[in-house]
């Protein structure tokens, strides 16, 4: 399973045209933190790529502190690694992409989750590879 976190529906259909067929038919679109992060804990044991926009609701350059920004979901992995370790060691089977162009908060990101010792990329959408990344 793929999450891909975007509030665009213009880059998500973008996303869904680079993705193959068995990317396409196993990923679910989330435009809101509330729907990722329920995702994430839904699909905890099937994921295998988790892609993050840092600013949702149309805006651009959205302070990290914001709870209706990606950094909530850093956030939420944070929690989880303090609390349930036993829960959150099944997020480390997954690749994480961070595809914000908002530089400052997309390295910010990556540095976090990298701290958890997950499996992070920070790789701006539209990149080379982006969509290609990891693949066989």
């Amino acid at each position: 399973m793929l999450l891909f976190l975007d509030d665009d529906p213009y880059r998500a259909a973008l996303a869904y045209e680079r993705m193959t067929k068995d990317e396409r038919d196993h990923t679910i679109w989330c435009k809101t933190i509330e729907e990722a992060i329920q995702t994430l804990w839904d699909y905890r044991e099937t994921l295998t790529k988790v892609m993050l926009e840092h600013d949702l609701n149309g805006e651009d350059y959205v302070n990290i502190k914001r709870e209706d920004c990606g950094m909530e979901i850093v956030r939420f992995l944070e929690c989880l690694y303090k609390n349930n370790k036993n829960e959150f060691f099944k997020f480390r089977k997954i690749k994480f992409i961070i595809h914000t162009w908002n530089s400052v908060a997309g390295i910010k990101m990556s540095k976090r989750l990298k701290a958890l010792q997950l499996d992070v990329h920070y790789i701006p959408f539209g990149m080379a590879g982006e969509m290609n990344y990891g693949r066989v």
